[in-house]
């Protein structure tokens, strides 16, 4: 990979030994500074986008960063091969990451982002398809406003993000994202775009943990498919074909408002793009062991070959010619626990295909195991993703702790026995180093409501307590929020540094501060509606 040194601005190739790096996510504007731009800093200062690579170097830079890696200009385009590596590599690269900056070019940090007034939720980064991944594969992010001033960080705001999203909590909490279902992933991907019609696919190689040569000109339907494929390969979670079509778009006589028309057309088992799995945000992965050795399933010539429980509907070759099934997808919904059926028709012989695809049956009835059809053949499955290994080589010895204007009435108190290991920086900083076997405490106290707090090293890395109470665990869980003796509040939020060191930064947030209840109170996930029959 490619990174950009944050002091003058050249590029270098590292194939091994790469070493710490920031990262930069953003959506792409006019005139961004390219691969060969940046070859030329007097074209590449030309460029309207030089202010954001500039202001990205800074920051990282700032938090003694010697590298970031800006996709802008740390991929050469102009090679068909170095694309395609990047491509199938880009989670890999943000998963890698020290930090991830996400730059909101279109939010003001006026306000929480959990406040009505808040134009943090309507972010084009939201809505668009690579920044799906570039949100969920760093350990650390930090989401910074137009003015390139911290908003606040992922796990700190989990829960507005969450709401934004759609993306379960506890992602953003540390759960690896392995254990949700083909469809809830797809569903996380429904609603977002991409310039290009094919990037609806590729920029889900890494959330599926499958790798495929990017050929734009295919066609975003030809290049979700081939994305299917990948994961059919590796997976036998028959939630992927839990989706639904749009819906016909004709206009309807008056007459017919009453009993909306079906979908007449037919399909295969696989989607044309994560839109359709809208509706699949509380999918499970289905439960594979009810058929044993029939679970696996693959793609080929003749189409998708598997095994699926079938109902038969009485008198359907009557009214529709061939007969009709609704065939198992062996899925429940976490709503309720239904069971996820579609209707299958045949054609001749062993030969199917999905009809009325823009509805899912919900059943309350386990499926029957009694008319399972063969419709497939046997393939050994291998994993497809591995999980992060805790990175146990960068260790934290030293923590800067700053005041935030809003708590200058404090002081602090150093509480070491024997060496010291507590530096003053300046009069609202200091330096804490944290040595092994050893209880290291710093005490602060306000001068004017008497209120303290400690932040103190027991384990491996500090931790906020006030009186006897520890508030949340380790600081560098990213933001914690304790209630002091008179009620007020402590806020303590960490930055990682690119030196071996955390950057601790103490805020004080008054009782009757409107905005407590946004940073206590929990966020609630909009509901997610089911498809169910119209007759």
């Amino acid at each position: 990979m490619r990174l950009l040194n944050t002091k003058d601005f050249t590029v270098k190739q590292f194939f091994t030994d790469i070493p710490c790096y920031a990262i930069l996510s953003h959506t792409w504007e006019q005139d961004e500074v390219s691969f060969q731009d940046i070859q030329n800093l007097d074209v590449a200062r030309s460029k309207a986008g030089w202010r954001k690579v500039m202001n990205a170097c800074a920051r990282a830079h700032r938090y003694c960063f010697d590298w970031i890696w800006i996709d802008s200009c740390c991929i050469n385009k102009e090679s068909s091969a170095e694309l395609s590596e990047a491509l199938n590599s880009m989670y890999q690269y943000y998963e890698d990451a020290a930090m991830c900056y996400v730059y909101l070019s279109d939010v003001s940090g006026e306000y929480h982002p959990g406040h009505e007034k808040s134009n943090f939720r309507d972010s084009r980064w939201f809505t668009r398809g690579w920044t799906l991944q570039e949100l969920l594969a760093p350990e650390y992010v930090i989401f910074l406003d137009k003015g390139w001033e911290k908003i606040g960080t992922r796990w700190g705001l989990r829960g507005v993000v969450s709401a934004v999203t759609g993306i379960p909590v506890d992602v953003f909490e540390g759960r690896i994202i392995d254990e949700y279902s083909v469809a809830q992933r797809m569903s996380w991907a429904a609603f977002r775009e991409t310039t290009r019609p094919e990037d609806q696919a590729y920029c889900l190689l890494g959330v599926f943990g499958v790798s495929m040569s990017p050929i734009y000109g295919e066609g975003g339907v030809k290049a979700f498919m081939r994305l299917q494929q990948e994961i059919i390969r590796i997976s036998d979670d028959r939630s992927i074909f839990a989706w639904v079509a749009v819906p016909p778009t004709k206009e309807l006589k008056p007459s017919e408002f009453d009993r909306p028309a079906r979908n007449t057309e037919t399909r295969g088992l696989l989607a044309r793009s994560p839109y359709e799995f809208r509706m699949s945000g509380d999918v499970q992965a289905s439960n594979v062991e009810l058929i044993g050795n029939k679970s696996s399933y693959s793609f080929n010539n003749n189409g998708l070959h598997i095994h699926l429980p079938f109902n038969p509907i009485p008198s359907s070759s009557e009214h529709f010619g061939e007969p009709i099934f609704l065939a198992h997808l062996l899925c429940q919904s976490t709503r309720g626990g239904s069971h996820l059926t579609i209707y299958l028709q045949k054609t001749s012989g062993h030969q199917y295909v999905r009809c009325y695809p823009d509805e899912i049956f919900l059943t309350s009835s386990p499926p029957p195991m009694d008319d399972v059809r063969e419709l497939t053949v046997t393939e050994h499955l291998v994993t497809g993703r591995r999980v992060r290994a805790s990175n146990t080589s960068r260790l934290t010895w030293r923590y800067q702790i700053e005041l935030l204007r809003s708590a200058w009435d404090f002081f602090y108190q150093q509480q070491v026995i024997g060496e010291k290991k507590i530096s003053s920086i300046d009069e609202h900083t200091v330096s804490l180093f944290l040595s092994n076997n050893r209880h290291d405490t710093v005490r602060y106290q306000s001068r004017q409501t008497g209120d303290y707090f400690f932040i103190t090293r027991t384990n491996a890395r500090p931790s906020l307590s006030i009186g006897d109470s520890s508030i949340g665990g380790s600081i560098p869980g990213d933001t914690h929020l304790g209630k002091l003796g008179s009620g007020n509040y402590i806020m303590i939020t960490s930055e990682r540094r690119g030196d071996l060191q955390e950057k601790i930064d103490v805020g004080y947030l008054a009782k009757d501060d409107p905005e407590i209840h946004l940073w206590t109170g929990p966020l609630r996930l909009p509901d997610l509606g089911v498809i169910v029959p119209p007759m």
